[in-house]
């Protein structure tokens, strides 16, 4: 039963994750011809400070979060077994 509900779990679906990926590096690459753009604005320059880890504290939450899921998963299915 809990197989079966780990499964069916959007979050931990592949076509889920590959799309989280695409809207992540669709996100990062707009953000970044933006930057390449407005590089003469002043201001702009240091707001590059601010975006450059939220982008990477992102981008590692997507990854490290299927890892975490995945290790509370099979703890749980160790815990019932």
């Amino acid at each position: 039963m809990l197989q079966d509900r780990s499964i069916n779990n959007t979050m931990l679906c592949p076509a889920y994750r590959r799309k989280k990926y695409v809207l992540f590096l669709l996100r990062t690459f707009c953000l970044t011809a933006l930057y390449v753009l407005l590089w003469d604005v002043y201001l702009i320059r240091f707001t590059l400070l601010l975006s450059v880890p939220f982008v990477t504290l992102y981008f590692f939450s997507l990854v490290g979060w299927r890892y975490f899921m995945e290790r509370k998963i099979q703890r749980m299915r160790e815990g019932i077994g």
